[in-house]
């Protein structure tokens, strides 16, 4: 190799590693601490705007826990390693929960199952509304049948008439059909799917039965 073309891969080499290490500069603690005393401010249960007895649509607390998880992805994967060393050290079950969500959103393959599963658990409502927000786009073939019992999500919102009427609507069940159709599946849940598929069954059947009718 003659000097000048050492010198130029040298030169590359530089300017490749420079950008690298730009692009991948560390996430401060300044940065990372706001986030973690916001979710547990979030999750404390003295916290009134966190309270799921009252009768809303949409609690404050939902919409700045989707703030939280913005920002965790607006830093991106440099937060991280701050993230994964808090988790065994929090005392409270919701902050880390809230924190292993983040962790799935941001690309932590261990924290993809522990996230589903708190999409499904009977415990913490808007944790896991935010958990199915953070699992949304990620692409794990093993997510669907955690989507599919979304579907069946016994959490309801009281709404109207003093509190005692009952919507349908639930933000998990909306977020796992969304999920299941971004994934080009039907937004049904396992029971659903198996009731369609009886039902297209006896229709056939009833079809042949009609044609072997005509026939004779």
């Amino acid at each position: 190799m003659s000097k000048d073309h050492l010198l130029t891969a040298t030169v590359i080499i530089l300017i490749t590693s420079f950008t690298l290490q730009w692009r991948k500069s560390p996430i401060l603690q300044s940065e990372w601490q706001p986030i973690l005393e916001a979710v547990r401010h979030e999750c404390d249960p003295d916290n009134f705007d966190a309270d799921y007895s009252f009768t809303q649509k949409t609690l404050p607390t939902e919409r700045k826990r989707a703030a939280l998880l913005q920002r965790c992805l607006d830093l991106g994967p440099g937060l991280l390693p701050w993230i994964k060393d808090t988790i065994p050290r929090e005392n409270d079950e919701e902050v880390r929960g809230m924190l292993t969500a983040f962790a799935a959103a941001l690309g932590d393959a261990d924290s993809i199952q522990p996230t589903a599963r708190a999409m499904n658990g009977h415990d913490f409502p808007a944790l896991k509304i935010t958990a199915a927000k953070a699992l949304l786009p990620v692409r794990d073939p093993r997510l669907v049948d955690s989507f599919r019992l979304a579907m069946n999500d016994w959490h309801f919102v009281v709404n109207g008439d003093c509190g005692l009427q009952r919507e349908q609507f639930y933000p998990v069940r909306a977020i796992a059909a969304k999920a299941l159709m971004m994934r080009n599946l039907p937004p049904e849940s396992y029971d659903q799917m198996l009731a369609r598929a009886r039902s297209e069954q006896m229709e056939r059947i009833k079809k042949l039965e009609r044609e072997i009718l005509l026939s004779k």
